[in-house]
Formats: C-alpha cells, sequence, structure tokens
C-alpha cells in the first residue's frame, strides 16, 4: 500500500477509480467518518505496492520530474510523500523531505503493544483486532509499593487473549503510585536491599503464577543519583528472570547524549542497561505532551537524533522503537500551565473531516497538525500521527536495523498503522 494526499477539489469516489479501488475499502483501510467529505492534506492509504516513507536531501537545481525519476516513482507519489507540488511553494536545494521508498523485501521484527487492561471484554475486543501483529503484549502495570509487594493489573482476560492469539504476555512493573511516576518510591526501593530483594521474589512468584513470559521495568522520573541503585537492580533482575525462562526488558527514556545528571534521563544508563538486557523499549515519543505546549507527539527529527545516539552504545537489534498510537488536542493561545486533551490518531484525523478544516505538514517533525474552533469560538490545534508520518517512522526500522517495534498505547485507533506494518514487516511470533 502507499501513501496518497487529497488536494482541494479530490472526491473519495475519484480517488477510488484513479487508484483502482472502491470506496468501500478507502473508508475501511483509512476508518473514515464518511464517504463523501475529504479536507485538503488528509493522508490516505491506497493500493500500491509496499511502500514507507524515507528522509531525501534536495539536489541544487532538481525539480520534482528530476528526483522522481532518480528515485524511480512517480511525479503523483513524489508529491504525495513530499508535501510539494509544481503549482505550489517550491522545494530548495539542501532541504530534508519525504519520498516514497519500495519495501522489495520484507523484514521479521518483534512488536510490542502496551495495554492498560480493564479486566472486561474490551480487552478482547482490543487483542482481536490487533493481535496478529504483537509478539509481546506488556500489560500495564503492576505498580512496586514502597514495603516491596506489587498492586496487580485486571489481566485476567487479556492474558487468556493474548495466549489463544501467540503474544508473550510481559509483566510491567512500574513505580507509577496511580497518579504519577514516584520518585521517591523509586529511591526508596532501589536503595534498601530487603526491600529490594522482596520486590523481586514478589515479581516472580507473580510472574510464574500468571504465566507471563517475560518482565519489562518501566520506572521513571528516577534520581540521577540513583542511576547504579537502578543498574544493579536490572542486573539482579536478570539473574533470576532468565533461568526461570523468562526474557528481561525495559522501558527507556529518550535522550541524544549521556548526562548523568541530568533531571529523569540522568538515572539511564543506556550502555550499562543496554548490556544488562534481553531487548528493551525506547520512548521515542512525548514530545508534545498533555502539560506542554502544542508540538508534535514524536517529531521524526527528535526520533532520529535518539536513535542515532541510542544505536551508538547499544545494539540496534536490542531496541523496539516507540510508537504513539495518540495525539494532543491543545487550547489556543497555549495558556502556562494549559492542559490538553488526548485524542487517537484516527480520531483526530476524521475530527478535521467533521470540522473541514485542511490538515497541515510541518516538515522539520514530518507531523500533521490542524486548527479547528469549537461550537463556542475557543480555537484549538491538533498533533496527531497519520499514514505519512507513520509510514516514515517505520522505515526508520530498516535505516536503523532495529528489532521492531513498541506502541503506546493498544486501544487508541489507527487504522493505516497496522496495514503498513502488515504490508512491510512479518512479525516474529516468540
Amino acid at each position: 500500500m502507499r501513501v496518497y494526499t487529497v488536494v482541494a477539489g479530490d472526491e473519495l469516489r475519484g480517488i477510488a477509480d484513479r487508484v483502482e479501488t472502491t470506496t468501500r475499502d478507502l473508508i475501511r483501510w483509512n476508518e473514515l467518518s464518511g464517504e463523501d467529505v475529504l479536507v485538503p492534506g488528509l493522508h490516505l492509504l491506497v493500493p500500491g505496492p509496499a511502500t514507507l516513507a524515507q528522509t531525501y536531501r534536495v539536489r541544487r537545481g532538481e525539480g520534482l520530474e528530476q528526483a522522481a525519476r532518480r528515485l524511480g516513482v512517480t511525479l503523483e507519489e513524489l508529491e504525495s510523500y513530499s508535501q510539494f507540488r509544481p503549482a505550489g511553494p517550491q522545494w530548495q536545494a539542501g532541504q530534508t523531505v519525504l519520498v516514497p521508498r519500495r519495501v522489495t523485501r520484507k523484514r521479521t521484527i518483534e512488536v510490542n503493544g502496551y495495554l492498560l487492561p480493564e479486566g472486561t471484554p474490551t480487552d478482547a475486543g482490543i487483542l482481536q483486532d490487533v493481535g496478529r501483529w504483537l509478539s509481546y503484549l506488556s500489560i500495564f502495570s503492576y505498580q512496586a509499593r514502597a514495603d516491596g509487594t506489587l498492586a496487580e493489573a485486571k489481566d485476567d482476560i487479556a492474558l487468556e487473549v493474548a495466549k489463544r492469539y501467540g503474544i508473550a504476555p510481559l509483566m510491567t512493573v512500574t513505580n507509577f503510585d496511580g497518579n504519577t511516576f514516584n520518585t521517591e518510591l523509586a529511591h526508596t526501593i532501589l536503595a534498601n536491599g530487603s526491600i529490594r530483594r522482596r520486590l523481586l521474589d514478589h515479581i516472580m512468584r507473580l510472574a510464574r503464577s500468571q504465566g507471563f513470559r517475560g518482565i519489562n521495568v518501566d520506572f521513571e522520573h528516577m534520581r540521577p543519583s540513583d542511576r547504579p541503585l537502578y543498574n544493579q537492580f536490572i542486573r539482579e533482575l536478570g539473574r533470576i528472570v532468565r533461568p526461570a525462562g523468562m526474557s528481561l526488558s525495559i522501558a527507556l527514556g529518550p535522550k541524544t547524549r549521556d548526562e548523568p545528571t541530568a533531571q529523569w534521563m540522568g538515572a539511564f544508563d543506556y550502555r550499562t542497561l543496554g548490556a544488562e538486557v534481553d531487548f528493551l523499549m525506547l520512548m521515542t515519543y512525548e514530545w508534545g505532551w498533555v502539560g506542554g505546549p502544542p508540538m508534535a507527539v514524536a517529531p521524526l527529527d527528535q526520533v532520529r537524533a535518539v536513535l542515532d545516539y541510542a544505536t551508538s552504545v547499544i545494539p540496534p537489534q536490542k531496541i523496539l522503537m516507540g510508537i504513539s498510537l495518540y495525539g494532543y488536542d491543545w487550547p489556543l493561545p497555549y495558556p502556562a500551565g494549559g492542559r490538553a486533551s488526548g485524542i487517537a490518531n484516527n480520531t483526530a484525523q476524521n475530527l478535521a473531516i467533521r470540522e473541514q478544516v485542511p490538515i497541515q505538514w510541518h516538515h522539520p517533525s514530518a507531523s500533521p497538525f490542524f486548527r479547528y474552533r469549537t461550537r463556542a469560538l475557543e480555537e484549538r490545534v491538533v498533533w496527531f500521527d497519520d499514514a505519512l508520518s507513520v509510514s516514515a517512522k517505520l522505515n526508520l526500522v530498516y535505516e536503523y536495523n532495529l528489532r521492531g517495534v513498541s506502541y503506546w498505547v493498544l486501544g487508541n485507533s489507527f487504522p493505516q498503522n497496522w496495514y503498513l506494518l502488515d504490508d512491510s514487516f512479518e512479525v516474529r511470533k516468540v
């Protein structure tokens, strides 16, 4: 499948005729909210050779037609991926744009998805939708307590369905206290040998009784000074996990260099942790976040910078790159201390269609966004991921030779992602 960019005047039936498919299939692949209404800038998945998006630096004096010939793609495809057209603003030498990249041979990768289980049939429905594309299911979360015990998740239904789909369930152990990742809670556990040993024992007892295939640790917002203690905790966990036939993985916060004293990220010793675990989930998202100013959730340039550093100190075959299944909706002008509302990527797409506002493209972050007004005439801006932006992120798996990808968080609808994943990779069941 490939990406088609809607322009002013496009109608779904006309697009369907042009790409030799039906409007019904276009609606299904893109989960469109209606058949008759589109907006400029909307990125649709359409039939075609398996195609991802790669970055390309424009050469001096090079036009669209010359670049299309060099890349071996049609002019229409190049326009859809680069977001440039002969009649519009011209690209410039040295500018980085997206261009199509044919997938001629699928790589086999591993895929993780985080789930916040409710203990209801909703969990089963989520896994029935995407289970065939998952290697691992990380249950979020088993919350560590200050006495070394664990608060359990409501995961019976999720574990049962995971087994049915051949998905290896991972117990995600966190320092999340129900409201936030608790800095002092992490320190209490890591700094006290008896509490730490009690926690390790409790982890293994529950992991065995619940049938988990591995342990995934997601400690965040730790003190930078707790860096050696966290390394020690992961090392000790590995010594008891592997003899039990389970894998050990961690969620790792994103950074572009090692600064041991940096707040929050200083505690993550990439080189040491990468050597201690079997694989890791690199959290390459949340630049745009609920409590911050409007921007892309996972800007491609920032994701690249994190991968450049991570792969310099961790074998890329251990890295599952994080991909967000959500965006954020912010008020404008953004007030100091303002809060955004989370929104599923597919919901964001259909909100733009409902409000009949064009979807714009931000080239440095390779991300879509749009502005709209509520019925109360409040102006808002939405940043999200779509078929084109996730296509560029999936291509990084090939470019950096990564182990695979990890999704936060299952239950947010993003059909184009799963179709592209299926089209571009073989998913290993472990």
